[in-house]
């Protein structure tokens, strides 16, 4: 079951990298195509608002900040960041606790990179590895985020500059 999920999940990140850049004339595109011409380090910020807009980035953005895929959504991620935050509060007072921090940490990423997130995914991932390096799924799927990005030519974000996950506002 984790090997389909995990298969699935790569799946969809790959064709959402590999879509979005062979679609001709998307406005995320062609603003992506302007910032490489014009500066090879700039990309675009993770959570910019300026997503259906053609014009290149201020050059005062820093060059780590990055275009997060054009297949993101937002999720709903409350539950499991205040699961995050519980199991942080537990961990702080028994180190034993450790393991049950890193589960919510991959539980968070694996939800993320379903949603397309994989720049906050990543962030989850490594966390979660610092806790608990013996988890091999977690592994896989954090080596799989980095190969992606190499083959696409993008740089991931570096270690502890990763988003959070894009907000996500409730349908009243």
């Amino acid at each position: 079951m984790k090997k389909v999920l995990i298969l699935s999940l790569v799946s969809l990140f790959s064709i959402g990298c590999g879509s979005a850049a062979q679609q001709a004339g998307s406005p995320i595109n062609q603003n992506a195509a302007a910032v490489v011409k014009s500066n090879d380090s700039a990309i675009v910020s993770s959570h910019s608002n300026n997503a259906g807009k053609t014009d290149t980035m201020p050059s005062n953005k820093p060059a780590s900040a990055s275009t997060e895929s054009p297949m993101a959504r937002p999720i709903d991620a409350a539950e499991m960041t205040a699961d995050i935050e519980r199991a942080e509060t537990e961990f702080k007072k028994n180190p034993k606790a450790k393991e049950a921090l890193a589960k919510a940490y991959f539980v968070r990423a694996t939800a993320l990179t379903s949603a397309a997130q994989y720049r906050a995914a990543l962030g989850d991932y490594r966390k979660g590895l610092k806790l608990d390096p013996a988890d091999e799924t977690a592994r896989k799927m954090h080596d799989q985020i980095l190969s992606i990005f190499k083959s696409i030519g993008r740089e991931p974000p570096k270690e502890g500059e990763e988003p959070a996950p894009l907000p996500f506002k409730k349908e009243s």
